[in-house]
């Protein structure tokens, strides 16, 4: 029978205050869907110690509004009390204060509680129950905010005496984020029987999981030393005379879906422990700390000395899309010639967080204060215009302030239409992340019951009667809560078009659910491509979404100039690592704007030219001169943009339909006779119409298209990048276009089933 346990939270003098996260403790994985912690406390153990567990360094990182400081390391006492008879304690009760430091990534054992129901279990080689884990993160939790404040404030001065000597005064509960390690015989399957000893040289597995817990740091007993091969050349005992357990790992069971999943070598562990962790944003200040003031200095003047080699690198590698949204989304970037955008969408976020009081005078001429609890904003704008990069450098930026104490406590949570199976799997992500490390998976109809339930608290009177005392009292603690005091959920719903339905239920939820919050707030913005999406809408829905919008507008050449140039960094004065001249930057710009606005398409095409530059270079075709550098031309971003832009949108148009191809010959027509290339739909459906009954082919004659199979098409076209679809304020109905020429158009249905009809209606007219 599986041993079902929980890490035990040692009583001191001061009672420990109750973990930050509920613990979803071990899944029984063999005969049991409960989570590890479901039994009581059966054994305490005496303590040697009033605190065991002690932090003599400096924090790397101090969340004001969490109140927590973050720490690498910890100084622990071992706690010779709960080791077996076998191991000496001699060289154990000489170890002083401080001279085991458990680091952030070691494997420690935890002490965990005992089962009733395997009463006869053997611990060796300590007295208690005890289990192999992860330390993940580790943190202190501070008792008032004030206390918080002062100690980031301290952290920022010079005197590094006065931050240390502050740091051994501070009081709170030192607390452990640990990632649990399953042995084989708690895997129902991975092993026949469960081995009290091994008798051969060939170690115990054990499991890497994607199960978090938080425990206090006083459970921590003995390391744990973890191989990549089953006989290693030394596995010591003993280490200081504490107990030194050893174990062979080599693979992750994921307690989530319920299977063993690939990993990485044990190099990676801790990064992938980490992935899991409730506080990656602390975790992630670990690698800005040896950035300085001095060292950006160096590393200005090592970029002056690079070679051609390495600057093209840079500049391909700054680029690249995955580079420029992980800089706005982990890094705040700020993106150029969106400011006025930027302060709106600040501004809303921060009074949405804090639920700003505002003055207002009553008809009784007296002043009284209401809040502002405005809930919901639109974004819209064409593709690529900086608005789901701006929302998420502003998030970076807000949780830096609130790290700092001066925003109150909020979540971020981003959701994508278009990532979507269906509209309705919305409801699932959206509860995963919302029920925090459980990553509860229910079914859209469930996660719509809690998620109501979790917002508007609508479901508290019909929970169950056998509910216990605690919970009775919290949620008589709900009833009477200020929901503008508790933590705001900010949701990003992009590409907010993908999740319409034909009742429109699930945008009404997500935008109606603001406004009815009681027990917990939500903060909604919705971003979409199609500027006039709300007017779309029922009426019902448009009362929720509001009045609130920020229109972002395509990018004009200026603007994209100034993207390029930030971007690659020739704005400053580094001549030495030109890789783009002028001209060429302009030309990219220029053909970006005529195009869309589309300031990805920029990215692609400069990233394109420079990699074909840098393999002309490194293999030998094109050759150096003495004391020069090379650079992209005006000629290699053009090139750039064929090989970009003409072979994936004339492999697309090749791969047309019968009657996407009749649009597309119906729109080169029409853009032989007018200069202008903008068509309405009523006018390329009477070309559409014209051109099959001319072509006396029956797969085109017995085309029927009305007015909304055009749009239709067009839609799929415009997402394509095919063709252009404008709106205009003088019609509801957008107007058609495309930057293909005509002569573009033939030359893609030349080996295709189309080529007699575009031939007949795109063919340059010959006298003779």
């Amino acid at each position: 029978m599986h041993s079902a346990y929980k890490a035990t939270l040692r009583k001191l003098q001061v009672p420990v205050e109750k973990a930050p996260q509920d613990a979803t403790m071990l899944e029984s994985a063999a005969n049991s869907d409960q989570p590890r912690g479901n039994s009581k406390k059966q054994k305490q153990p005496t303590i040697l110690h009033k605190t065991r567990v002690t932090c003599c360094t400096d924090p790397f990182h101090v969340d004001v509004s969490a109140l927590k400081s973050f720490f690498e390391e910890v100084d622990v006492i071992p706690p010779v009390d709960s080791y077996g008879d076998r191991f000496s304690t001699g060289d154990v009760a000489k170890l002083g204060k401080g001279q085991w430091k458990v680091k952030l990534g070691d494997t420690v054992t935890i002490e965990v509680e005992q089962n009733s129901n395997d009463s006869s279990a053997v611990h060796y080689p300590f007295v208690i129950p005890w289990a192999p884990a992860e330390v993940v993160s580790i943190y202190r939790v501070h008792k008032t905010k004030e206390s918080c404040a002062r100690l980031r404030e301290k952290l920022c001065k010079d005197d590094q005496q006065e931050k240390s000597t502050s740091l051994g005064n501070c009081a709170g509960e030192i607390m452990i984020e640990i990632r649990w390690l399953y042995r084989s015989y708690e895997i129902a399957g991975a092993s026949k029987k469960k081995t009290e000893s091994v008798d051969n040289d060939e170690l115990e597995e054990v499991f890497e999981t994607d199960q978090i817990d938080v425990i206090s740091a006083d459970s921590i007993l003995s390391p744990v030393r973890l191989h990549d091969v089953t006989t290693p050349l030394t596995a010591p005992s003993t280490i200081s005379g504490m107990p030194c357990i050893h174990y062979h790992c080599s693979r992750l069971w994921s307690i989530h879906r319920r299977s063993f999943v690939p990993s990485g070598t044990l190099s990676n562990r801790v990064s992938r422990g980490r992935m899991h962790s409730a506080y990656k944003a602390a975790l992630s200040k670990l690698q800005h700390i040896p950035s300085s003031s001095v060292g950006s200095a160096v590393s200005a003047n090592q970029q002056c000395k690079k070679s051609w080699k390495e600057s093209f690198q840079s500049a391909i590698q700054q680029l690249s899309l995955a580079e420029a949204a992980q800089d706005a989304q982990e890094n705040g970037m700020v993106l150029p010639c969106r400011e006025k955008e930027r302060a709106r969408i600040t501004s809303f976020l921060k009074k949405a967080i804090c639920g700003l009081v505002q003055s207002k005078i009553n008809e009784g001429g007296e002043e009284e204060e209401t809040m502002n609890l405005k809930s919901s904003l639109f974004i819209a704008g064409p593709p690529g215009t900086g608005k789901t990069a701006s929302v998420r450098s502003i998030i970076a930026e807000l949780q830096k302030e609130q790290h700092e104490g001066l925003l109150p406590e909020f979540n971020f949570i981003a959701l994508n239409g278009m990532e979507l199976r269906h509209p309705f799997d919305a409801y699932v992500k959206f509860w995963e992340a919302v029920s925090g490390t459980k990553k509860e998976r229910l079914s859209a109809g469930e996660a719509v019951y809690e998620l109501e339930n979790h917002f508007c608290g609508d479901q508290g009177e019909e929970s169950d009667s056998s509910d216990n005392e605690d919970e009775e009292e919290d949620d008589g603690e709900n009833k009477d809560f200020d929901v503008s005091e508790r933590p705001v959920t900010v949701l990003m719903l992009d590409e907010i078009d993908y999740l319409v339905t034909q009742k429109e239920t699930l945008v009404y939820n997500f935008f109606d659910w603001p406004l009815r919050a009681t027990t917990a707030r939500l903060v909604v913005i919705g971003i979409s491509n199609t500027i006039n999406l709300p007017e779309k809408l029922s009426p019902r829905v448009q009362s929720r979404i509001g009045g609130d919008r920020c229109h972002f507008k395509s990018y004009n050449v200026q603007d994209t100039m100034t993207i390029l140039k930030t971007r690659l960094g020739m704005l400053d004065n580094n001549p030495g690592n030109t890789v783009f001249e002028e001209d060429a930057i302009k030309f990219a710009a220029r053909k970006t704007a005529n195009l869309s606005g589309d300031i990805r398409k920029a990215f692609q095409m400069c990233k394109a030219a420079a990699e074909n530059v840098f393999e002309d270079y490194s293999s030998g075709k094109r050759q150096l001169t003495a004391g020069s550098r090379p650079i992209v031309r005006i000629s290699d971003v053009q090139k750039g943009s064929r090989d970009m832009f003409t072979s994936i949108v004339h492999k697309a148009v090749s791969c047309s339909t019968s009657y996407e191809a009749l649009l597309l010959i119906s729109l080169g027509a029409l853009k032989r006779s007018r200069e202008d290339g903008s068509f309405t739909v009523k006018e390329i459906l009477t070309k559409i119409e014209s051109i099959a009954n001319a072509s006396g082919e029956p797969r085109y004659m017995n085309a029927r298209l009305s007015f909304a199979d055009v749009l239709g098409m067009a839609n799929r076209l415009g997402g394509a990048g095919i063709i252009q679809l404008n709106t205009y304020m003088s019609t509801p109905w957008p107007w058609i276009s495309t930057h293909l020429h005509t002569s573009e158009i033939l030359a893609c249905y030349k080996d295709t089933r189309h080529i007699k009809l575009a031939d007949k209606h795109l063919a340059s007219q010959r006298l003779f």
